[in-house]
């Protein structure tokens, strides 16, 4: 008899949750620019140690301002996703909205669109009881609730109260990989 286990899948902010959140333009334009948060590697890889699926969902309205070229944003991404694997914590997609926010889009966090898109494009049979949006606005935590998901607000020097609308807070991906 084959048992059907459904898809456990921490869906991650990028800037802000796993990188140091961008300063200058408030842009992440090239690779050099990336710097990981402390810990954020080794807590992706207790993700991962636990069962979950990793999928990052970022706006990169960066793009659509013109400040940051389209082919560096994916070299960026393809270089995060070569760290994550070297690390032990390969990322099973990377999907970005590089609309403004003016633009209306369905991708575009708080919407759920980008979570949904990920989940149609890698396949995913989420198990939204099991699931989590970790982000560290009030627009990746919107985004989370209307898909269905947990969420988990990452707020540095927060205490670990639940903030509403958010399920969990945690301080760090570090800290909050304790909490899941």
């Amino acid at each position: 008899m084959r048992i059907n286990r459904r898809d456990k899948v921490a869906f991650l902010d990028r800037d802000g949750v796993i990188n140091e959140p961008p300063g200058g333009s408030g842009y992440v334009a090239a690779w050099e620019q990336f710097h990981f948060i402390d810990g954020a590697l080794d807590a992706l890889r207790a993700l991962k140690g636990k069962g979950y699926r990793l999928v990052v969902v970022t706006n990169q309205q960066g793009v659509g301002k013109g400040i940051v070229d389209i082919a560096a944003l994916e070299a960026i991404h393809r270089n995060l996703c070569a760290c994550c694997a070297r690390h032990g914590a390969a990322l099973d997609g990377v999907f970005f909205c590089p609309h403004l926010a003016s633009d209306g889009c369905d991708c575009r966090k708080p919407r759920p669109g980008l979570i949904h898109q990920a989940i149609r494009h890698l396949a995913l049979d989420v198990d939204f009881s099991g699931s989590w949006l970790i982000g560290d606005s009030p627009r990746d935590i919107e985004a989370g609730a209307a898909a269905g998901l947990n969420t988990l607000l990452i707020a540095p020097g927060a205490d670990s109260a639940p903030s509403a609308p958010a399920s969990a807070v945690a301080a760090s991906l570090a800290d909050a990989v304790q909490l899941l």
